[in-house]
C-alpha cells in the first residue's frame, strides 16, 4: 500500500537546529501513526505462505469449511466459527446467511485466510470419473461466478482490499472482466480429495469423499501485530438470477 504524507511547518523565529528538530519530531509522529493505523501487510500472488503453495491452502481451507459446514449449520452470534490450528487461520465463507458476528482469540504467529467467494465442484458420479482436476477448478468457478463479484475487506474500519469483477459465458467459454482487484488473490486448486460427511443436509451434496477442484477469490494477511483488531468483509453477487447473494461478517479478534 503507497501512503503519502505531507508535512506542514509553521515559521517560527527559532534557531535553525530547532527548526529542524521539529519537523523531524513531527513527520517521525506522523509515520508512527500510520504504521499503526495500517499495521498490515497482505502475502503478493508469488507468496508461499508458510511454505505453502496457494492452491494447496485453498484445498486445506475447504476441507475444513466442509466438515464446519456440512450440517447446514447457522453462526451463532459472537460464536467463534474458526480454524486456528494451521499456521494459515482460516475465517468462514461468505456464502452464510445474514451478518455473522464473531469473537476469536488468534496467534500473532499465524497469517489469515479470507475468503472472499469460493466454489467446489466433486466428482460425485461416474460421469466425472475422466475429468482432470483442471476441468473441475474451471467447473467450479464457472458455477458460481457468473456474474457481478464485489466484495470489501476493511482491518479496524480502514480498507485494505477490494473485489470488482464481472464473468458472463460467450460462445461457451468464460469471459469476464477485472474492474478493481486490490490485495486480492485468485486461486485454482490442483486438485484435492473432499470428504463430505454423512450427517449433511445440504441439497444436492452426496456424502462420501471424492476428487474435487475449487476456485476462489481469497485475501491472505500476514500475522497481526499483538492487540484487539476488528476485521469485516463482505460479498455482493449480483446478475445471477435466483443465485444472487450478498452477506457481511465480522470478527473481533483478540492477538496475542
Amino acid at each position: 500500500m503507497e501512503t503519502r504524507t505531507h508535512n506542514i511547518v509553521l515559521k517560527l523565529d527559532l534557531p535553525g537546529s530547532l527548526s529542524i528538530t521539529m519537523v523531524f519530531l513531527a513527520t517521525y509522529f506522523v509515520l508512527f501513526w500510520l504504521s499503526n493505523v495500517y499495521a498490515f501487510e497482505s502475502y503478493s500472488k508469488d507468496d508461499s505462505p508458510f511454505g505453502t503453495p496457494y492452491d494447496v491452502w485453498l484445498g486445506k481451507w475447504w476441507s475444513w469449511w466442509m466438515k464446519t459446514n456440512a450440517g447446514g449449520n447457522e453462526p451463532v452470534p459472537n460464536g467463534c466459527i474458526i480454524n486456528k490450528a494451521e499456521s494459515m487461520v482460516m475465517l468462514m465463507d461468505t456464502g452464510v446467511n445474514g451478518n455473522p458476528h464473531q469473537k476469536c482469540e488468534i496467534s500473532s504467529t499465524q497469517g489469515l485466510i479470507i475468503p472472499l467467494w469460493t466454489g467446489l465442484w466433486d466428482a460425485d458420479s461416474p460421469e466425472y470419473d475422466n475429468y482432470t482436476y483442471a476441468q473441475m477448478s474451471k467447473n467450479a468457478r464457472e458455477q458460481v461466478d457468473l456474474g457481478a463479484v464485489t466484495s470489501l475487506v476493511k482491518l479496524d474500519n480502514v480498507p485494505i482490499a477490494k473485489l470488482d469483477e464481472v464473468s458472463s459465458m460467450r460462445a461457451g467459454a468464460l469471459d469476464y472482466k477485472i474492474n478493481s482487484m486490490q490485495n486480492v488473490t485468485e486461486v485454482y486448486s490442483k486438485g484435492f480429495n473432499i470428504t463430505i460427511p454423512d450427517d449433511t443436509n445440504i441439497p444436492d451434496l452426496k456424502s462420501g469423499t471424492f476428487r474435487s477442484g475449487a476456485h476462489g477469490w481469497f485475501v491472505f494477511l500476514k500475522p497481526l501485530p499483538p492487540g484487539d483488531h476488528t476485521l469485516y468483509y463482505n460479498v455482493g453477487v449480483t446478475g445471477t438470477g435466483p443465485n444472487d447473494h450478498s452477506s457481511e461478517i465480522t470478527y473481533d479478534l483478540k492477538v496475542k
